[in-house]
């Protein structure tokens, strides 16, 4: 796949989750507020005790893990709620062209700017935990979100996997 290709498949995969993003934030939809908090630090625990299990890291190694790790994960999150705070998901559909380029070009640097944090993150935890660890990060974030999105459908609170072809 050539660069070309990926950044307008980044680009189709941000305009589909902005667009969620803005269904579920609907009034009246999606869970309230109190139960969003309550269920975010759920997760933030149950991812935890997933990395720490799935990567097998020492105490020693979670003492220095997890500083910069959560540290990562909150620039991450300031990086996409700046970007998300300047383009609302409804207000795609109705950008001109000079508009639309310049959502694509920030989403564009958005990426970039999400990869130079996450080299930079991987320097730093290649300090405190062996690089076969550094390495399997992404995939173990992965598998939790897909462990995660099976055990909503059982429940019934996730949308059913996209049918393939």
């Amino acid at each position: 796949m050539n660069i070309q290709n990926y950044f307008k498949t980044m680009a189709l995969m941000g305009l589909i989750m902005l667009s969620t993003l803005n269904l579920m934030s609907q009034k009246g939809q999606g869970p309230k507020k109190e139960d969003k908090g309550a269920k975010h630090e759920k997760m933030k625990v149950l991812f935890r005790q997933y990395l720490n299990d799935k990567l097998a890291l020492t105490e020693t190694e979670k003492k220095g893990f997890w500083p910069i790790f959560d540290d990562y994960k909150k620039k991450e999150k300031e990086l996409k709620d700046s970007f998300r705070k300047k383009y609302k998901p409804n207000s795609i559909p109705f950008m001109d062209d000079k508009q639309a380029e310049a959502y694509l070009n920030d989403f564009f640097q958005l990426n970039e700017n999400i990869n130079q944090l996450y080299k930079e993150t991987i320097v730093k935890l290649k300090k405190v935990i062996p690089i076969k660890k550094v390495a399997m990060i992404p995939h173990t974030e992965r598998e939790f979100k897909k462990e995660l999105l099976k055990k909503m459908r059982e429940k019934g609170q996730a949308p059913p996997p996209p049918d393939e072809e």
